[in-house]
């Protein structure tokens, strides 16, 4: 016998999660109030009395009454247990009916295939029976919108690298044995910092936001790119407490200059000691923001989410070491996997090339699928787009 719930609460929601083999912090029972800009619904599904599944589902109001349910990263359930996900499916779409909701958009955790650049034999965590999650879907009338190799053509990126730091049983390594892997970066990290004076900081200080954000800054100027404001981060500290991490890669300008007094580079020494007016003595050339998982039990994955990089000294690789400072945080904190994020399913990007240093997986996620509440799917489908492009004129 089946029980749902649209308003589960979250003492219960967390202990699901925390027990869960494998949760994105996007189904977080927080991460609601992280997208302020969507409503928010926790659901829960019980079967005789126990707690089989749960859903984070954001709500996006669209054209007058018609809104749009988003499970990024979701369900957490079973998906190879059909009777449990039918009678999710089933209660979601009652549920989509009375908020007005055309579709359902489920974007999974679980992949269609996970690889390695250099074709070893890996643990196909994610992409464990995939056929079987998939097909189940389609049976209970979920559309799949295909692959989309376009990183921003999806809600969220399709195509992800992970850093793996588990070996084929799922052992977690220890660091040292991860760093022997980075035959083309190793070179850059440890040692090489140390001497020109670089450290790296780990905190939770939500003062230290600033400092992030002024990194983040540069990077959108540098890229042509609009990334996150201050106010996001601020909420995913709030809400992440404990988990939330901020990562700073700092230079002591004085040690430099020593370094390269001892090897003679009187040109760079005059372009630091530029710096230093600007800066002082000391600069901060790295930033990122990770998030540890919450669930203790299966596959534990954290993630790198946001960097930026100051414009000056870049040939000292800093965003190379603070990488690894962050895969060195996961392990310590029993992580098998460290998303660096989204990539162009080509291959062919930048952020491919940096990522594939890290012993990278290519996680090619299921993607999104459509679950039509009403027959207003299709048109909505294909004239939405266009309608709110006339939308912004008109208001303009």
């Amino acid at each position: 016998m089946y029980k749902f719930t649209s308003n589960l609460s979250k003492n219960e929601y967390d202990k699901f999660v925390e027990n869960y083999p494998m949760a994105s912090f996007m189904q977080d029972y927080n991460w609601a109030n992280v997208k302020s800009n969507w409503d928010s619904i926790h659901c829960g599904l019980y079967k005789d009395k126990t707690l089989v599944g749960v859903c984070s589902i954001l709500v996006k109001r669209l054209i007058k009454n018609i809104t749009l349910f988003y499970i990024p990263r979701g369900y957490l359930i079973d998906f190879e247990n059909f009777d449990d996900l039918k009678a999710m499916t089933e209660n979601i779409k009652i549920l989509a009916k009375k908020h007005h909701a055309y579709v359902v958009k489920l974007d999974p955790n679980f992949c269609i295939s996970d690889n390695s650049f250099k074709d070893e034999v890996i643990e196909h965590n994610y992409s464990k029976n995939y056929s079987i999650k998939h097909s189940n879907l389609i049976k209970l009338g979920y559309k799949s919108t295909g692959i989309n190799k376009d990183m921003h053509k999806n809600l969220q990126p399709q195509y992800n690298v992970f850093a793996p730091m588990c070996d084929i049983n799922n052992k977690i390594l220890n660091s040292d044995d991860v760093l022997k892997k980075y035959h083309r970066i190793k070179s850059y990290i440890g040692n090489y910092q140390e001497k020109r004076g670089i450290s790296f900081e780990i905190t939770d200080d939500i003062e230290k936001i600033d400092e992030l954000v002024d990194l983040l800054k540069q990077t959108e100027k540098k890229q042509n790119i609009s990334l996150r404001n201050k106010k996001y981060f601020v909420d995913i500290m709030n809400n992440y407490k404990g988990y939330a991490y901020l990562v700073f890669g700092h230079i002591d300008l004085n040690k430099y200059i020593d370094f390269l007094r001892s090897n003679n580079d009187l040109e760079t020494i005059e372009y630091v000691n530029e710096l230093k007016n600007k800066y002082s003595d000391k600069m901060t050339l790295s930033g990122a923001l990770i998030l540890l998982p919450k669930n203790k039990k299966g596959i534990r994955t954290s993630e790198y989410l946001y960097a930026g990089n100051n414009l000056n000294l870049t040939k000292l690789h800093v965003s190379t070491a603070l990488v690894f400072e962050i895969i060195k945080f996961s392990i310590n904190n029993n992580c098998h996997y460290c998303n660096l994020g989204g990539v162009d399913g080509n291959l062919n990007d930048h952020l491919t090339k940096f990522k594939q240093n890290f012993s990278g997986r290519i996680m090619e996620f299921a993607g999104e699928y459509d679950l039509a509440t009403s027959k207003l799917y299709y048109p909505i489908k294909l004239f939405y787009p266009v309608l709110i492009k006339l939308y912004k004129l008109i208001k303009k």
